[in-house]
């Protein structure tokens, strides 16, 4: 698909009033895409104001991910530089492709000159996932190449627990048979790579990004914390068979009550109505639901907050 057009923002008011408008860079390679404001936006920092690192969800990448969301073009107008990963097919991570994703990670900024010191993780479904799960290891890192300030996760199934069963669910439901290849794809991934949550509760607390229990979510209790959800019910029940219990939503309100019964001031669930379009269609799980301005502005707030 397309790439998206480049964002064009104003010089300085010091340049001359015929020079070309500045635009942002844009650096694309096989693990990432980068765009980094103007160099002469922000003359204190040459590299932007705050780092946004993006995960597609599973099947995607950057390009997708820049289609889908007007996140990384208002960002990066905004002086806020944007590293869209290319990572994905992941819903759980070991620790050696968590260092790898780090590495990744590590060498763009260096490359490329990027101030890390407020860095903001997001991603969308399973790409949230891996943004958490990276989250945290950079959190408990004593050289981490960035300084997490937040992080969000947008619709994603942090809980591997509640997306077994509510996959299992759909497997078994005689309605939407043309819709069950991911659920049994799901289904098969985590009874390979975990079993079953009835009889492996351990392992399923301990690969999830997140779950209701006290040391899954003690090390996010100091992070601002941000999940996106569209709950519309009857497009789940009219399109997937679904009830609220087998959402997203239903899981992410409930780790959300995890993080302020542990103690987090700064973990919100944000629900929308409406806002959910994926490929042009009429989608509540989708990139769009997230409001790109108040997004910048949230990243702005911290960003100054530190």
């Amino acid at each position: 698909m397309g790439l998206a057009l480049v964002v064009a923002i104003s010089t300085a008011c010091q340049s001359p009033p015929n020079k070309e408008k500045a635009s942002t860079r844009e650096i694309h390679t096989a693990d990432y895409d980068l765009l980094l404001p103007p160099a002469g936006q922000d003359l204190s920092r040459q590299s932007g104001k705050a780092l946004l690192i993006l995960f597609p969800c599973f099947s995607c990448d950057a390009a997708d991910t820049r289609a889908e969301s007007r996140i990384p073009e208002t960002a990066a107008a905004n002086g806020i530089a944007v590293l869209m990963m290319n990572f994905n097919h992941h819903l759980l991570m070991s620790g050696a492709e968590q260092e790898k994703v780090i590495s990744m990670i590590a060498g763009a900024i260096q490359e490329h000159g990027v101030d890390a010191a407020n860095t903001f993780i997001g991603g969308f479904s399973s790409g949230g996932n891996v943004g958490v799960l990276i989250a945290k290891a950079l959190l408990k890192s004593t050289d981490a190449p960035v300084q997490v300030k937040g992080v969000f996760a947008v619709d994603s199934p942090l809980d591997l627990s509640h997306l077994y069963q509510a996959s299992k669910h759909r497997v078994e439901r005689p309605s939407f048979p043309d819709q069950k290849g991911e659920a049994r794809m799901v289904v098969a991934l985590l009874d390979s790579a975990l079993g079953d949550p009835a009889t492996n509760g351990p392992a399923y607390e301990a690969a999830s990004p997140l779950m209701d229990a006290e040391a899954s979510v003690a090390p996010l209790v100091d992070l601002s914390v941000r999940f996106y959800t569209e709950p519309d019910t009857t497009w789940w029940r009219m399109n997937r068979g679904d009830g609220y219990e087998d959402m997203n939503a239903f899981a992410l309100k409930r780790l959300h009550g995890a993080l302020l019964a542990a103690g987090n001031l700064n973990a919100e669930y944000i629900t929308t109505e409406g806002r959910g379009i994926q490929h042009g269609r009429r989608h509540p799980h989708a990139w769009s639901i997230v409001d790109e301005q108040e997004l910048v502005q949230w990243i702005d707030k911290l960003s100054k907050a530190h």
